[in-house]
């Protein structure tokens, strides 16, 4: 097979997440019995972790950020020496970088491929004696199907692989082989998962029926885009995606009446959550006011402290972040969830930089120098308050990615929501209940409630044309930033094409290349893995 996943079969394959999945060293070799089967499923969720925050610059996000809501560079903040003021830019990213080769996602997610395989080999439905060891099987097989689902989508034509077994001769599938893969896994999943949240092993943690019936649904929604074009899954990611919604309380599901409620510590578990990523302790986490962001790439506090150089108590020091792109952030819709989701003044503290060293340990600032007019987003971070410095390095989600400390929504009720309404209209079924979906989420997005008729709702009696067109804007605004909003968006609706009028591209780095074609809407495999299998190129 690949190198890559050679390595993953000689090796521990399983890590943690916070309190939930512990690290549990269960090899790759046998599972003796039941215990051994829960920690060797709780692993997977460690090594899904581990993949959606790895730290290298190309790893899970960096599809994401050929998207438009995404400026193009990791924004810093440098060479204020030259003329005592500081100032914000975005490092560019190559050419490489945007069309090329994404390794570490690529290893990575097959790593969490080949935990699930050692599982399913071991255990299947028609041998498991117990109910719930099927339901455990059920949440393997929605793991390995996000899994390749995120794949084939950031990579395109790739390998399935389903077995342990090492093989260099492995050939690509087809997209339509993939999806069908993928739709085998959730179906099976949804036979053996528990009915909903009140019956998970996990409360909001692990999946149930309707979880991977939400899945399932936006599977169907990118099927019948591109490359595929199979129109008759939008009646299909409908069909899904309405029994969600008219068995929302059944599953456990529902808007939270605040869209800042989905950021606070108040409402860390929460019911619009359908699949989410746990990595931190809440009882630390507040959303962030709107202006005082500190800002230094891979600088630390002393978290020991009190944050006394900071000009309110809920600032915080950043890491790298991912900034907005301003044309994205001009056209998005004024009001409360603009508020919410992006940051309009980064504040730049007055010392060189410089990394902080095992020797030194910590790092204090005395006093901020400037701001910078970046815009960033905001609804990721949630700050700790004061927490010992190594408890800080150890959460992966803080040190790692720009999604803050806490959690990172990797499909939320909001979504299921646009994806029924734009899969309604698009198959020709455009009702009452398809507007009435994405109007709880337009009401929402101004602070209105979201179950009472409002002046934000669509104007009644539009075409599907339309109606689908404005969904789609509507996703790209509630699901700025988040790991599966955008750019699968744009990917799915042959929209990328249209980046060159969708950017200021005077703003940024950039798409370093134009005009854009079909040949960079995935990456390709990483050049090791073509090298030990030219199956593969």
């Amino acid at each position: 097979m690949i190198r890559t996943l050679s390595i993953v079969l000689a090796v521990i394959l399983l890590s943690s997440c916070e309190k939930i999945f512990h690290p549990e060293e269960i090899s790759i070799g046998t599972i003796e019995n039941f215990e051994e089967l829960v920690s060797a499923t709780n692993g997977v969720y460690g090594k899904l972790a581990e993949a959606i925050n790895n730290s290298s610059g190309k790893s899970f996000y960096s599809a994401n950020l050929k998207g438009d809501d995404m400026n193009i560079g990791l924004a810093n903040y440098e060479e204020y020496y030259k003329n005592d003021k500081a100032t914000c830019w975005l490092e560019d990213i190559s050419i490489n970088d945007f069309y090329g080769h994404n390794d570490d996602a690529w290893k990575l997610l097959y790593q969490v491929i080949a935990s699930t395989n050692n599982i399913l080999v071991q255990f299947t439905p028609v041998t498991a004696q117990t109910d719930l060891i099927k339901e455990i099987l059920g949440e393997v097989l929605f793991l390995r199907a996000y899994c390749y689902f995120r794949l084939t989508r950031t990579y395109g034509d790739i390998p399935i692989i389903t077995d342990r077994e090492i093989d260099y001769r492995l050939v690509t599938s087809s997209f339509a082989e993939i999806y069908a893969f993928i739709e085998n896994d959730l179906q099976l999943a949804m036979n053996l998962l528990p009915d909903n949240n009140n019956s998970v092993r996990i409360a909001y943690v692990t999946p149930h029926r309707g979880v991977a019936k939400a899945l399932l649904a936006e599977v169907y929604l990118s099927w019948a885009g591109y490359p595929l074009s199979d129109l008759e899954k939008y009646r299909l990611a409908a069909k899904e995606a309405e029994e969600i919604v008219d068995s929302a309380d059944f599953f456990g599901f529902g808007l939270a009446d605040d869209f800042a409620w989905l950021w606070d510590k108040d409402h860390y578990y929460n019911q619009e959550s359908v699949f989410t990523i746990y990595f931190a302790n809440p009882r630390n986490s507040t959303l962030l006011n709107g202006t005082n962001l500190v800002y230094r790439g891979w600088l630390y506090s002393n978290f020991n402290s009190p944050w006394n150089f900071l000009p309110d108590p809920e600032t915080i020091v950043m890491l790298f972040y991912f900034p907005a792109e301003i044309q994205f952030f001009n056209n998005f819709p004024a009001g409360y969830r603009k508020e919410i989701t992006f940051y309009t003044t980064i504040y730049v503290p007055d010392i060189p930089p410089y990394y902080p060293t095992i020797d030194t340990g910590y790092i204090h600032i005395d006093r901020l120098i400037s701001t910078c007019s970046r815009i960033c987003y905001r609804k990721f971070y949630l700050h700790s308050e004061t927490v010992p410095y190594e408890q800080f390095y150890e959460s992966s989600a803080s040190f790692n990615c720009y999604f803050g400390d806490s959690k990172i929504y990797l499909f939320r009720y909001a979504q299921i929501l646009l994806t029924f309404a734009e899969a309604k209209a698009r198959s020709g079924q455009l009702g009452a209940s398809a507007y009435e979906a994405v109007n709880r989420i337009r009401r929402r997005a101004r602070n209105a409630d979201p179950y009472s008729p409002s002046v934000y709702d669509l104007t009644p009696g539009l075409s599907s044309e339309t109606f689908a067109d404005s969904v789609v804007w509507e996703r790209a605004w509630e699901l700025a930033g988040e790991p599966e909003g955008r750019w699968f968006d744009l990917v799915r609706l042959e929209m990328v094409e249209e980046l060159p009028n969708l950017r200021d591209l005077d703003d940024a780095a950039g798409p370093p290349v134009y005009p854009i074609t079909k040949d960079v809407y995935f990456f390709s495999v990483p050049e090791e893995d073509q090298l030990l299998n030219p199956n593969l190129e």
